[in-house]
């Protein structure tokens, strides 16, 4: 018999399990499978979980798997939310998938023929490289509702650092990874790590945090997916809430770093004398020269990203000598102008 339309196997290519959770965007979603079948790299198995639809997605899942044996859906009878399909999907690629690698995009999305290729051709040349990801084209609709959109320019490059160094230096600030780019090893989900059913709208900065812990993180320095705006996504709908939960995610990391290296002075919130007491904890400690250079760097992000400093700061900031002792020439006067401005 011939194989379907979409398939053609390919031994020597290491499998990847790719993984979509749906749940009705049968406006966008043939689009986006399309994208996932179409992949220049040939030997995928591809798990779509349906949570609970009630349009079209369903059903246009199914007409592609009529097309394409690659394809798996696991249609749940209710909706749970995106987490729990999320897990539910790494679940069944643990038990029946094969894939050596495990990649990640979102229903409503485009991802470039080439996104899996490039990405698991460079993470099988370097086998520190854990999980990697790749920029972003940003794909925004005019006047269909969605907020978001009207702050970010349609066809917008949204870059990353390529680093692992780079990247994990982010995360105490913020989310330093595109979810829907992203590619793993198989070992991250082997190892019992899943997505955190409490950080509601904020669950992919916890895990892949967690997962910069395993290995190392890159990013591909292409855009390799088109990321839709529109307005019933997540990041649309529950802007508010998914802030919230990453800031308490942020403060966490924070201070899992400070513990990391030894200090004893925790975060609260990125408060100016908060961060100034951690910057004497380091005058005052013999570190290592690249652990000091990990702490100066975190400590000039801290004091760039002050939540409302004090209108005196700048000048408290400026008539402390140990302060500019710390600091390089460059961060001390960025430091400076940053506080002059909330005068």
């Amino acid at each position: 018999t011939a194989l379907p339309i979409y398939y053609r196997e390919d031994k020597l290519q290491p499998l990847v399990s790719v993984l979509i959770c749906a749940y009705n965007v049968e406006k966008y979603f043939a689009q986006a499978l399309d994208a996932v079948v179409r992949q220049t790299w040939r030997n995928l198995e591809i798990f779509i979980v349906d949570d609970g639809s009630t349009d079209g997605t369903l059903a246009i899942a199914k007409d592609f798997q009529k097309r394409d044996s690659r394809i798996k859906i696991l249609a749940q009878a209710q909706n749970s939310g995106l987490i729990p399909s999320l897990n539910t999907g790494l679940e069944e690629i643990i038990k029946s998938g094969k894939g050596e690698y495990i990649a990640r995009t979102d229903a409503d999305d485009i991802a470039s023929p080439d996104w899996i290729e490039k990405i698991v051709s460079a993470m099988e040349k370097d086998r520190d490289i854990i999980a990697m990801g790749a920029w972003l084209e940003v794909l925004s609709e005019e006047g269909d509702g969605n907020r978001l959109a009207r702050h970010h320019r349609h066809g917008a490059i949204w870059d990353k650092p390529t680093r692992h160094e780079d990247i994990a230096a982010v995360f105490p600030f913020g989310n330093p990874i595109h979810n829907n780019t992203m590619i793993m090893r198989r070992s991250v989900i082997e190892g019992g790590l899943r997505y955190d059913t409490e950080c509601d709208w904020a669950e992919d900065y916890k895990f892949w945090y967690e997962v910069s812990k395993l290995g190392r993180l890159a990013y591909y320095p292409e855009a390799l997916v088109k990321y839709r705006f529109h307005a019933n996504q997540v990041s649309s709908k529950y802007s508010t809430r998914q802030h919230e939960t990453a800031q308490g995610i942020q403060k966490n990391i924070r201070n899992d770093f400070l513990q990391s290296i030894g200090f004893k002075t925790r975060f609260d919130s990125l408060e100016y004398r908060q961060t100034k007491a951690v910057a004497y904890e380091l005058l005052e400690k013999d570190l290592p020269e690249d652990d000091f250079e990990r702490v100066r760097h975190f400590l000039y992000q801290c004091f760039k990203w002050t939540d409302t400093p004090p209108s005196n700061a700048w000048l408290d900031f400026a008539a402390d000598g140990k302060m500019r002792r710390l600091f390089t020439m460059r961060q001390y006067f960025s430091i400076l102008r940053r506080l002059l401005k909330n005068r």
